[in-house]
């Protein structure tokens, strides 16, 4: 008996990754050439390039290798957020990343994509035990995190678990009790675990005119950065806050605002709606899925994505406060674009698995 299958690759996914990548090589050399250095475009187009490679290869790999790599993987990202806390490089107070050679490398980004996979492999038991290791195996890395300190990832590795504890099929009467108890744990975080410039961030966003000067400014000036593109934007190149640099980090955190005010409402909509067809593939044909362990990955990976798209809008438009959280595939960084393409190519996989043809022979 023999067989045949039929891989199905969505290109539909794989080219609007594309037009991200590429949108956003378009806002990062345009934010970067008043300074005259263009290393970090160059740098990103080279991460773009690889992060293609890396969509591909994990399409292609099999999936008894995925799932072999699983508890390694956690285990290394454990260690990873260890190490960078004695060994990292200290910027702005915090101690978030390891460089070598010009290079950063940030843990905490690999950590979210084995807790990821790590959650799908222990919610297909769906029992107590399954929900209690399920604790542990999140809020370890979250506390480790938590000292870099990062509360946005930290945060986003809270989400990612939440709602894949929703989809996991697990009693709902303990899905109920955890999400209350973790309301009552949001005041108790705000006195004791935040750190000042934290709340300060968080009272700038409630009242920003009285913290102009201070925590709210980057939100008030990119607020008005995104408003000032109208609905067709200024115009590619000749946008007077990126030519003056007004808003502080504009390749990284604020690029969105880069993206209304050239591009206007029209092009802020095109980077959201290549967004929405990724999400919208992978949900019309996620009850196809070949088992529960690639649905659960597959609603851990768009939690995560989920996250980064409204966090890092929300913040450019003064729905929510700052946080270090980059734009998918728009905002530059190395680490983030090598993990957001993993997580496409774990999709494609997930959809190509789904749609297996079967034929006896």
């Amino acid at each position: 008996m023999k067989v045949k299958e039929n891989k199905n690759f969505s290109f539909l996914i794989f080219s609007s990754v594309i037009f991200l990548m590429f949108f956003g090589l378009l806002n990062l050399y345009s934010v970067l050439r008043p300074t005259e250095d263009l290393s970090l475009f160059y740098k990103q187009l080279l991460w773009d390039i690889l992060g293609l490679f890396i969509i591909l290869l994990f399409y292609f790999l099999k999936e008894s290798f995925v799932k072999k790599m699983i508890i390694p993987l956690y285990i290394t990202s454990l260690l990873l957020l260890i190490g960078v806390l004695f060994f990292g490089t200290r910027v702005g107070g915090a101690v978030r990343w390891f460089r070598f050679a010009g290079v950063s490398f940030q843990p905490s980004e690999l950590s979210k994509l084995s807790l990821i996979l790590a959650l799908s492999y222990i919610f297909v038991d769906r029992s107590f035990r399954g929900f209690v290791i399920s604790l542990f195996a999140t809020f370890i890395p979250v506390l480790l995190i938590l000292k870099e300190p990062d509360l946005g990832v930290a945060i986003l590795h809270v989400f990612i678990w939440a709602i894949m504890l929703l989809f996991s099929g697990i009693s709902f009467k303990i899905i109920t009790i955890v999400f209350g108890g973790l309301l009552g744990l949001f005041p108790l975080m705000y006195f004791f675990v935040l750190k000042d410039y934290q709340r300060n961030r968080i009272l700038s966003f409630l009242n920003p005119e009285k913290y102009f000067q201070s925590a709210s400014y980057n939100v008030i000036m990119a607020k008005n950065t995104v408003g000032s593109g109208g609905f067709f934007g200024r115009g590619y190149l000749v946008s007077p806050s990126v030519n003056g640099q007004f808003v502080p980090k504009f390749e990284t955190d604020f690029i969105f605002s880069a993206v209304g005010e050239q591009f206007g409402f029209v092009g802020s909509i095109l980077v959201l709606l290549a967004f929405a067809l990724i999400f919208f593939e992978v949900l019309r044909k996620i009850k196809d899925f070949k088992n529960d362990f690639w649905r659960l990955a597959s609603v851990g990976i768009l939690s995560c994505f989920m996250f980064h798209i409204f966090e890092n809008i929300g913040m450019n438009i003064g729905l929510l406060p700052v946080t270090g959280i980059p734009l998918p595939f728009l905002s530059y960084g190395g680490t983030s674009t090598t993990i957001f393409s993993v997580m496409v190519g774990l999709l494609l996989k997930s959809i190509a698995l789904s749609n297996k043809t079967r034929k006896v022979i």
